[in-house]
């Protein structure tokens, strides 16, 4: 029987030069282009990293996109911080960070999330990177604004802030779910700035369902006049009750539950 002899992928000279200059630029994501400029070569750059593919110091994210793996990392045995990950798939994408995946961190819910959600201007895809989901989001681009930013690594990482996803809830959840987070939240946010996002957000059922709730959680009618709701037709209150019941002329909606 013929004895199967393994032999160890070492790494060469010019391997070495590369990682360290990788390790030092601190990132844990580079693009062909990065590397390339680091090789002072597109033809070192691209030979370098078909190498480093082959022994698990790189591993492809999308196309020209690479998760590093650093040396301390055994046996290519490393996982990436999701967020950067989300940040490469969108590839310079207008984007964000929301949805499930910041409703748990911001009290919205107790339910920790099972995918990365990244409402962006570009693609609408889904991806699984090292064993996590990732859902990018197709929006128009009036749907993204009301972000902030936070240093991830060394990188800006745009995520909703929380009167954003506030009302993101009502796009993710059903009505009455969404109505009962606005309740409980309502006294932890910033009640002006979310009916700013509000009268900005370009879907008129969502403006007319939240003006509703807000009316009757007591907001003043003088911040909530800023909402416009539009002068023609009515809009049902719940997504999943009859289609039928009391009309309010002042929200046009139908409160069918």
């Amino acid at each position: 029987m013929k004895l199967k002899i393994m032999t160890k992928k070492t790494l060469s000279a010019k391997e070495i030069d590369l990682i360290t200059r990788l390790e030092f630029e601190g990132k844990e994501i580079y693009t062909r282009k990065e590397i390339n400029f680091f090789c002072a070569s597109r033809q070192k750059g691209a030979y370098l990293i078909k190498k480093l593919l082959e022994k698990k110091r790189l591993r492809k994210i999308i196309k020209n996109t690479y998760l590093f793996i650093p040396m301390k990392a055994p046996q290519g045995r490393w996982t990436g911080n999701e967020y950067l990950i989300a940040k490469a798939l969108i590839n310079e994408a207008k984007y964000y960070i929301g949805y499930s995946s910041v409703f748990n961190s911001y009290g919205f819910t107790e339910q920790v999330a099972q995918m990365i959600h990244v409402v962006n201007d570009k693609y609408s895809i889904k991806k699984t990177v090292d064993g996590i989901r990732y859902k990018l989001i197709k929006v128009l681009p009036d749907r993204i604004y009301g972000l902030e930013t936070r240093k991830i690594s060394r990188e800006d990482i745009v995520f909703a802030s929380k009167e954003r996803a506030l009302l993101d809830t009502f796009e993710f959840y059903n009505v009455k779910k969404a109505s009962s987070i606005l309740t409980k939240q309502l006294k932890n946010i910033d009640v002006a700035v979310f009916v700013d996002y509000v009268a900005r957000y370009p879907v008129q059922i969502i403006r007319r369902r939240i003006g509703f709730f807000l009316e009757k959680l007591g907001v003043s009618q003088k911040i909530l006049n800023k909402i416009n709701i539009g002068q023609k037709g009515y809009s049902f209150l719940y997504d999943t009750e009859a289609k039928i019941g009391k009309s309010n002329k002042k929200w046009r909606i139908i409160i069918n539950g």
